[in-house]
C-alpha cells in the first residue's frame, strides 16, 4: 500500500517544520541552492541529481523553479520515498550511497548538469564522501555544478565555537514542531505507510561515530575528486552551503 497524494503531502508538511525547527534557515538554504543552479545550468530543462534526497522538498522547490528540469532524487529510506512519489512528480531511485551502483542506477544517458544535497552528506563517512564526491564528477558535463548544504565545521576552535553560539541562538527564535522521534513515531502508525515502514525496518544505515566533516575537509574532497572552482557561497552559523564546478 502506498500513501495517497493528500497524505504523503500532510507528511511532508509535518517533516518540513520539524526539520526547519532544527534547521531555522533551511528555506534559505534551499533557496540559495535553487538560486545557484538556475543561474549556473545555462538551460531551462537541466538534469539535476538530489542526493539523499528525503521526501523531496529541495528537489520540489527547484522543480517549481525551472518546471522542465529532469529531477532525479536519489535516497534509501523507504518511507520517505514512499511520500515523495506520492508528493512529487518527478523522478526517485532508491539506493544507498555507500554503494557504488548508485551511480548506474541512475540509468543517465547523458551528463547531468548539476548535483546538489542538504543535510545529508555529515552522515557518510569520510572514504565513502570522498568516492561520492568522485562519483558526482564522472555524472557532472564539465562546467556542471555540484552544491552542498550542510553544517561543516570551521577550521579555527575559536571561530567554530562562534558559529555554534551564532546558530544556539537562532534556533531560540524557531517555530515549536514535532521533534525528530516524534514524527517517526507517529509516521509508523499510519496504515498507508505500513509497508514502506516495515521495510524500514529491514534496512541498516552506516553512519560513523561523529557526523561533522569539517569545512575544509569537504573542499579538499572535491578539489581532489577533480572540480576546478570550490569555495562556499553561503553561511549562517555552521549551516553552509558550498559549490564546485567541475574542470573541462
Amino acid at each position: 500500500m502506498s500513501p495517497t497524494t493528500t497524505t504523503a503531502l500532510a507528511w511532508i508538511e509535518r517533516w518540513d517544520r520539524q526539520q526547519d525547527s532544527a534547521l531555522p534557515d533551511r528555506e534559505t538554504l534551499f533557496t540559495v541552492i535553487t538560486d545557484a543552479v538556475a543561474s549556473a545550468v545555462g538551460r531551462p530543462d537541466p538534469i539535476v541529481i538530489d542526493l539523499a534526497c528525503g521526501p523531496g522538498s529541495l528537489g520540489a522547490r527547484i522543480h517549481r523553479r525551472l518546471p522542465a528540469a529532469r529531477i532525479i532524487g536519489v535516497d534509501a529510506d523507504p518511507v520517505l520515498l514512499d511520500l515523495a512519489r506520492a508528493a512529487h512528480d518527478f523522478e526517485f531511485v532508491d539506493h544507498n550511497l555507500d554503494d557504488p551502483e548508485w551511480v548506474a542506477a541512475l540509468h543517465l544517458s547523458e551528463p547531468a548538469d548539476a548535483i546538489v544535497s542538504t543535510t545529508a552528506l555529515h552522515w557518510l563517512r569520510t572514504n565513502t564522501l570522498a568516492r561520492v564526491y568522485t562519483e558526482a564528477a564522472t555524472l557532472l558535463r564539465p562546467g556542471g555544478l555540484l552544491l552542498n548544504g550542510d553544517d561543516m565545521i570551521a577550521a579555527s576552535p575559536v571561530i567554530d565555537r562562534l558559529d555554534l553560539e551564532i546558530t544556539r541562538r537562532r534556533m531560540e527564535h524557531a517555530q515549536p514542531a514535532d521533534d525528530w522521534q516524534t514524527w517517526w513515531t507517529e509516521i509508523e502508525a499510519d496504515p498507508e505507510l505500513a509497508t514502506a515502514t516495515a521495510d524500514r525496518r529491514t534496512r541498516t544505515w552506516h553512519r560513523p561515530e561523529t557526523h561533522e566533516p569539517p569545512l575544509d575537509l569537504h573542499l579538499n574532497l572535491l578539489r581532489e575528486a577533480g572540480f576546478r572552482d570550490v569555495g562556499q557561497i553561503w553561511q549562517y552559523g555552521r549551516s553552509r552551503v558550498i559549490a564546485a564546478i567541475k574542470s573541462p
